[in-house]
């Protein structure tokens, strides 16, 4: 990735004036991502927020590309310079990763709208890939010494490093007007809780001889509506999202148009607007569709199981099983969430409440900690979608030997977490 630090063309020693109308324009460009989203901002919106004129703006930077890239450059310093104050070690592991978890936690929220931004592609993801790195290497030395000197389980340090980064990610997104907030150190806390602790309650797990850790269940059969084969308008529908699908996963809905769509799926333009007005309507129907198909087939595997430890084992399983098939949902939430803000949190609730109606039964069996229900379905949803960025969407291509020790070791870690003897 090229860094905006390496733009020596545009860099000129600069006054004290010269300093402050860079640093404005910079504030104002991350106001109008965060508003717009990259693709959707334009070097002029940034200049009239500014206040200045646009032949200004290119006397600082070369284009938008330049301009974001300088803010993850001061984002990743900003969080590099707090975590050299993190001491790691001085009053063991749990203290080491309560004071890790905080500062995660604050990094986070305090540029949510940043990290919001690095949802969308192209010239995003290696960006995206780039900072997560940055900081998933303080955690993963936070974790890796404590497995050397005996104070937690041996589990893959990456994983435990990313795994922890989309907690706290999706703890700091913001579920709507009505959502349960919880406190900042409570959440610390629940979240130190959970990491050395994870779910699993006190009650028996009856487990049959050839249980396994990876073992799946046959699945409940699908079933259509009432018996009744979908009619001609169903179908065309279902081939729409399956096209868009495609295409947005492929271009970005940005990039994507819509003769695009209908050419993949063989349909006329004017069919397409029988079914949908618009694009931005196909990909609110698109995010929703997806999410029913997510949901319809987990439910096939963790309907089959009677302890909620096992709910939650093969739920995590059959995820990632959806997810090699569907990867172009990573690209087409965030996106959407510049589009509709609606729509996206529509589909995270939505999958939160199977979630919380599942968890809070597994606590009054004694499966599950008593932790609050929406606390743990933030935390395994945040803790399932960046061990998915990581390890499906970014590495498509790994083995199936890496896949199985990554799912391996998320089970434990999420049943068990990493206190030494758990388990």
């Amino acid at each position: 990735m090229k860094s905006a630090v390496d733009a020596t063309a545009q860099r000129r020693s600069l006054g004290a004036k010269g300093r402050a109308t860079r640093a404005a324009i910079l504030e104002a460009a991350h106001e109008v991502f965060k508003a717009h989203g990259y693709y959707g901002s334009s070097v002029s919106e940034i200049t009239r927020r500014c206040g200045v004129s646009i032949g200004t703006f290119y006397q600082y930077f070369r284009n938008k590309e330049q301009v974001f890239l300088e803010l993850h450059d001061v984002v990743t310093s900003r969080f590099l310079a707090r975590s050299s104050a993190f001491s790691g070690g001085e009053g063991g592991f749990l203290q080491s990763l309560r004071q890790g978890v905080r500062l995660l936690c604050e990094h986070m929220r305090d540029n949510f709208a940043f990290h919001r931004i690095l949802g969308e592609s192209e010239l995003i993801d290696g960006v995206t890939i780039s900072y997560y790195e940055a900081v998933a290497r303080l955690y993963r030395d936070l974790f890796r010494n404590a497995f050397q000197a005996g104070e937690a389980r041996p589990l893959d340090p990456n994983l435990l490093a990313y795994g922890l980064t989309g907690i706290c990610y999706f703890h700091a997104m913001d579920w709507g007007p009505d959502a349960e907030v919880f406190e900042q150190d409570r959440l610390v806390e629940m979240i130190t809780d959970f990491v050395w602790k994870g779910i699993s309650g006190s009650a028996p797990w009856d487990r049959t001889p050839d249980w396994d850790l990876l073992s799946m269940p046959e699945p409940r059969e699908l079933r259509s509506q009432g018996g009744r084969p979908l009619t001609r308008g169903q179908r065309t529908r279902r081939a729409i999202f399956q096209a868009a699908e495609k295409i947005l996963g492929l271009h970005g809905i940005n990039g994507a148009n819509i003769s695009d769509i209908t050419r993949e799926a063989g349909v006329a333009q004017g069919t397409f607007y029988v079914h949908f007005k618009s694009k931005a309507d196909l990909v609110e129907g698109l995010v929703k569709y997806l999410n029913h198909q997510m949901r319809v087939e987990l439910q096939r595997y963790a309907s089959v199981m009677k302890d909620r430890r096992d709910v939650e084992r093969v739920g995590i399983l059959a995820f990632f099983r959806f997810l090699k098939r569907h990867r172009e949902i990573y690209r087409i939430v965030p996106e959407c969430e510049m589009i509709s803000r609606p729509v996206t949190l529509w589909y995270y609730n939505k999958t939160a409440e199977g979630y919380v109606r599942g968890l809070r039964r597994g606590m009054e069996r004694g499966q599950i900690r008593d932790l609050p229900p929406v606390f743990l379905a933030r935390t395994l949803m945040g803790l399932t979608h960046f061990a998915g960025i990581k390890w499906v969407v970014w590495n498509p291509a790994g083995s199936t030997e890496t896949h199985r020790r990554m799912l391996e070791d998320l089970l434990l870690f999420a049943l068990y977490g990493v206190g030494v003897g758990r388990g």
